[in-house]
């Protein structure tokens, strides 16, 4: 493998690491976001029960928690959602450098052999 092939290999792994990085930070960010809004929603719950008890007096309020809540609901989902697209592309992103690092290894061991016969030409060579 020459140079030229070489650094080609070299900066598509750099690229690729890249766009992990950037897909395991946004899977961080979707998860966080995905416990901030399940901790919402338990809030949520909790102050919905109680409105339950005093059904009669807070009605008007119930109804409101109960569009709020489905409303987390929905966010919930769409953030579990893009937090399970983003582990997915990180388990994709990381097959694509375990392919990229073999096909690096092997590449390698292609020019050490290049290499070494080289070395035993120019020593054949040499001896003639």
């Amino acid at each position: 493998m020459n140079h030229q092939n070489q650094h080609k290999v070299f900066r598509k792994l750099g690229m690729v690491e890249g766009d992990l990085e950037r897909a395991e930070y946004r899977a961080e960010q979707g998860e966080s976001k995905s416990r901030h809004l399940e901790e919402e929603l338990k809030t949520v719950c909790s102050s919905s029960k109680s409105l339950e008890a005093q059904a009669e007096k807070y009605s008007l309020k119930e109804d409101r928690y109960e569009e709020e809540i489905r409303n987390l609901s929905n966010k919930l989902k769409e953030a579990e959602s893009r937090a399970e697209a983003g582990e997915r592309t990180v388990s994709r992103l990381e097959r694509t450098i375990d392919s990229q690092e073999g096909s690096l290894t092997a590449a390698r061991n292609a020019n050490m052999e290049l290499q070494a016969t080289l070395d035993q030409t120019m020593e054949e060579l040499n001896s003639c």
